[in-house]
Protein backbone atom coordinates (compact mmCIF):
# COMPACT_ATOMS: atom_id res chain seq x y z
CA UNK A 1 0.00 0.00 0.00
CA UNK A 2 2.51 2.61 0.62
CA UNK A 3 4.57 1.69 -2.55
CA UNK A 4 1.30 2.51 -4.15
CA UNK A 5 1.09 6.27 -2.44
CA UNK A 6 4.87 6.53 -3.08
CA UNK A 7 4.49 5.52 -6.77
CA UNK A 8 1.48 8.27 -7.21
CA UNK A 9 3.29 10.68 -5.38
CA UNK A 10 5.79 10.18 -7.90
CA UNK A 11 3.88 10.52 -11.00
CA UNK A 12 2.18 13.27 -9.72
CA UNK A 13 5.14 15.07 -9.45
CA UNK A 14 6.64 14.24 -12.32
CA UNK A 15 3.70 15.64 -14.30
CA UNK A 16 3.44 18.34 -12.61
CA UNK A 17 7.32 19.43 -13.13
CA UNK A 18 6.41 18.40 -17.25
CA UNK A 19 4.09 21.14 -16.53
CA UNK A 20 6.06 23.60 -15.30
CA UNK A 21 8.81 23.26 -17.74
CA UNK A 22 6.23 23.39 -20.53
CA UNK A 23 4.65 26.55 -19.57
CA UNK A 24 7.89 28.69 -18.80
CA UNK A 25 9.52 27.13 -22.40
CA UNK A 26 6.06 28.50 -23.97
CA UNK A 27 6.95 32.03 -22.94
CA UNK A 28 8.97 33.92 -25.15
CA UNK A 29 11.22 36.29 -24.29
CA UNK A 30 10.52 38.57 -27.73
CA UNK A 31 8.02 41.69 -27.99
CA UNK A 32 6.99 42.91 -31.18
CA UNK A 33 6.19 46.52 -31.36
CA UNK A 34 4.05 48.08 -34.05
CA UNK A 35 2.85 51.20 -34.72
CA UNK A 36 -0.76 51.22 -35.61
CA UNK A 37 -0.64 52.77 -39.00
CA UNK A 38 2.49 50.76 -40.23
CA UNK A 39 1.75 49.95 -43.87
CA UNK A 40 2.52 46.57 -44.14
CA UNK A 41 0.48 45.73 -40.71
CA UNK A 42 -1.63 42.60 -42.27
CA UNK A 43 1.16 41.37 -43.77
CA UNK A 44 3.39 40.95 -40.53
CA UNK A 45 0.51 40.06 -38.05
CA UNK A 46 -0.11 37.26 -40.42
CA UNK A 47 3.63 35.81 -40.30
CA UNK A 48 4.31 36.13 -36.56
CA UNK A 49 4.53 33.22 -34.30
CA UNK A 50 1.24 32.11 -32.38
CA UNK A 51 2.81 32.79 -28.37
CA UNK A 52 4.24 36.19 -29.35
CA UNK A 53 3.96 38.97 -27.13
CA UNK A 54 2.15 41.62 -29.32
CA UNK A 55 2.11 45.36 -28.43
CA UNK A 56 0.61 48.11 -30.94
CA UNK A 57 0.85 51.78 -30.23
CA UNK A 58 -1.53 53.78 -31.25
CA UNK A 59 -1.00 57.29 -30.44
CA UNK A 60 -3.31 57.59 -26.84
CA UNK A 61 0.31 57.75 -24.48
CA UNK A 62 4.24 58.22 -24.96
CA UNK A 63 5.26 55.56 -27.01
CA UNK A 64 7.99 54.84 -25.34
CA UNK A 65 6.46 54.52 -22.30
CA UNK A 66 4.08 51.96 -23.38
CA UNK A 67 6.91 49.67 -24.25
CA UNK A 68 9.32 50.62 -20.77
CA UNK A 69 5.64 49.58 -18.51
CA UNK A 70 5.37 46.40 -20.74
CA UNK A 71 8.90 45.50 -20.48
CA UNK A 72 8.44 46.17 -16.52
CA UNK A 73 5.36 43.83 -16.47
CA UNK A 74 6.98 41.18 -18.75
CA UNK A 75 10.35 40.70 -17.31
CA UNK A 76 11.60 37.75 -19.64
CA UNK A 77 11.60 40.39 -22.68
CA UNK A 78 15.04 40.63 -24.02
CA UNK A 79 14.64 41.24 -27.44
CA UNK A 80 12.13 44.11 -29.03
CA UNK A 81 10.86 43.61 -32.76
CA UNK A 82 10.04 47.33 -33.80
CA UNK A 83 8.10 47.76 -36.85
CA UNK A 84 7.66 51.37 -37.75
CA UNK A 85 7.26 53.43 -41.40
CA UNK A 86 10.40 55.40 -41.55
CA UNK A 87 12.28 57.99 -44.08
CA UNK A 88 16.12 57.74 -44.36
CA UNK A 89 16.44 59.35 -41.57
CA UNK A 90 13.53 58.92 -39.12
CA UNK A 91 10.39 56.89 -37.84
CA UNK A 92 7.23 57.12 -36.92
CA UNK A 93 5.62 55.47 -33.38
CA UNK A 94 2.63 56.70 -32.11
CA UNK A 95 1.83 59.24 -33.98
CA UNK A 96 5.13 60.99 -33.18
CA UNK A 97 8.37 61.52 -35.86
CA UNK A 98 11.52 60.62 -34.48
CA UNK A 99 14.56 62.32 -36.00
CA UNK A 100 17.66 63.34 -34.25
CA UNK A 101 15.92 66.78 -32.61
CA UNK A 102 12.98 64.07 -31.45
CA UNK A 103 15.15 61.95 -29.96
CA UNK A 104 17.01 64.40 -27.91
CA UNK A 105 13.65 65.65 -26.71
CA UNK A 106 12.19 62.31 -25.87
CA UNK A 107 12.80 61.70 -22.14
CA UNK A 108 11.35 58.42 -21.99
CA UNK A 109 14.57 57.14 -23.12
CA UNK A 110 16.35 57.57 -20.09
CA UNK A 111 13.64 56.08 -18.46
CA UNK A 112 14.29 52.93 -20.44
CA UNK A 113 17.90 53.28 -19.12
CA UNK A 114 16.46 52.25 -16.01
CA UNK A 115 15.26 48.89 -17.08
CA UNK A 116 19.15 47.89 -17.67
CA UNK A 117 19.92 45.16 -15.17
CA UNK A 118 23.28 43.99 -16.68
CA UNK A 119 22.05 42.94 -19.97
CA UNK A 120 21.32 45.21 -22.53
CA UNK A 121 17.93 44.95 -24.79
CA UNK A 122 17.81 44.14 -28.13
CA UNK A 123 15.49 46.84 -30.35
CA UNK A 124 15.56 45.14 -33.96
CA UNK A 125 13.84 47.80 -36.07
CA UNK A 126 12.16 45.96 -39.30
CA UNK A 127 12.82 49.13 -41.74
CA UNK A 128 15.20 49.08 -44.96
CA UNK A 129 15.59 53.15 -45.41
CA UNK A 130 16.77 53.43 -41.98
CA UNK A 131 19.90 51.03 -42.11
CA UNK A 132 21.09 51.81 -45.76
CA UNK A 133 22.43 55.33 -45.17
CA UNK A 134 24.55 57.42 -42.67
CA UNK A 135 21.36 59.68 -41.01
CA UNK A 136 19.40 56.36 -40.32
CA UNK A 137 22.12 54.65 -38.72
CA UNK A 138 23.38 57.95 -36.56
CA UNK A 139 19.81 58.09 -35.91
CA UNK A 140 19.58 54.48 -34.50
CA UNK A 141 23.30 54.94 -32.59
CA UNK A 142 21.87 58.15 -31.20
CA UNK A 143 18.85 56.25 -29.89
CA UNK A 144 20.84 53.63 -28.54
CA UNK A 145 23.46 56.14 -26.65
CA UNK A 146 20.22 57.61 -24.70
CA UNK A 147 18.39 54.10 -23.98
CA UNK A 148 20.63 51.48 -23.61
CA UNK A 149 19.25 49.56 -26.80
CA UNK A 150 21.71 47.18 -28.89
CA UNK A 151 19.81 48.39 -31.84
CA UNK A 152 20.02 45.85 -35.32
CA UNK A 153 18.48 47.16 -38.41
CA UNK A 154 18.60 45.42 -42.03
CA UNK A 155 21.18 47.40 -43.72
CA UNK A 156 20.73 45.74 -46.91
CA UNK A 157 16.93 44.76 -47.93
CA UNK A 158 14.37 44.99 -50.17
CA UNK A 159 11.45 44.18 -48.21
CA UNK A 160 11.04 43.32 -44.37
CA UNK A 161 8.89 40.69 -44.88
CA UNK A 162 12.09 38.75 -46.31
CA UNK A 163 12.39 35.55 -43.86
CA UNK A 164 16.37 36.14 -44.13
CA UNK A 165 16.76 39.75 -43.41
CA UNK A 166 20.61 40.08 -41.91
CA UNK A 167 20.65 42.77 -39.32
CA UNK A 168 23.83 44.46 -38.25
CA UNK A 169 24.86 47.68 -36.78
CA UNK A 170 27.50 49.05 -35.19
CA UNK A 171 25.68 49.64 -31.49
CA UNK A 172 25.55 45.52 -31.19
CA UNK A 173 27.47 43.92 -29.11
CA UNK A 174 25.42 40.64 -28.56
CA UNK A 175 24.76 38.35 -31.02
CA UNK A 176 21.85 39.19 -33.06
CA UNK A 177 18.88 36.91 -33.48
CA UNK A 178 17.04 36.48 -36.46
CA UNK A 179 13.90 37.47 -37.54
CA UNK A 180 10.95 36.94 -36.11
CA UNK A 181 8.56 36.67 -38.97
CA UNK A 182 7.85 33.21 -40.33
Amino acid sequence: MKTVINLKTLISFLLLTLVVIGVSKAQTNELVVMDSQYAQKQDVLNRLPSNSHFLEINGEDNPWKTIREYVQQNSSIQTIHLFVNATYNAFELGGITYDGQQVEQEFEFSMLEGLYQGTNFQLLVYDCNLGSNPEGLALLKQISERSYFNIGVPTNCSSVLDGSLDFDHTTMNQPIHSSILK
